[in-house]
């Protein structure tokens, strides 16, 4: 395998890692604040589809020869991550699920479909491009599998625990 087939390989395992997790979600939860401080589930998915998005966007800078022109700071993260919980309570589920789907899509096809020669080349904020595609995809997914996993089994253990 190649490191694209690879990381192609480990975006489709950690979404479905994801898609798992969602189905454990108990419907009447899912806009319900807590899974990661104030965020939803419905929130989380937003998320998701938008670093994914993101990672998206950063490859077709790539490919086109203006890798420069990604600026991404880290030090932004929270800033944007907050203008995106307020964006992501105007969604339905459906529509954050739908979301997702399509930016998933789109990362997986974009990654599947660059030169493996690309994978190393800088970008403006002086990451990878394999990094990129590593920390919005794949690890991003498996973040936030964590999250749901958590939530729904301290819920489930404290059930348990009830007389």
């Amino acid at each position: 395998m190649t490191r694209i087939d690879d990381l192609v390989a480990d975006l489709r395992s950690e979404r479905e890692g994801f898609l798992r997790a969602l189905e454990a979600v108990d419907v009447e939860l899912v806009t319900v604040p807590g899974v990661v401080d104030e965020w939803s589930v419905r929130d989380l998915v937003v998320h998701v589809a938008f670093w994914a998005e993101h990672a998206v966007e950063a490859l077709r800078l790539a490919a086109e020869g203006r890798g420069a022109e990604f600026a991404y700071d880290s030090s932004k993260t929270d800033a944007m991550n907050a203008r995106l919980l307020t964006e992501s309570r105007t969604v339905t589920p459906d529509a954050a699920l739908e979301r997702e789907g399509r930016a998933f899509e789109a990362l997986a096809a974009a990654v599947a479909a660059l030169d493996g020669s690309m994978l190393d080349v800088r970008l403006g904020n002086g990451d990878t491009v394999a990094e990129v595609i590593r920390y919005d995809g794949p690890d991003h997914y498996r973040e936030h599998t964590d999250h749901l996993r958590a939530w729904f089994d301290d819920e489930d253990d404290e059930d348990e625990n009830r007389p």
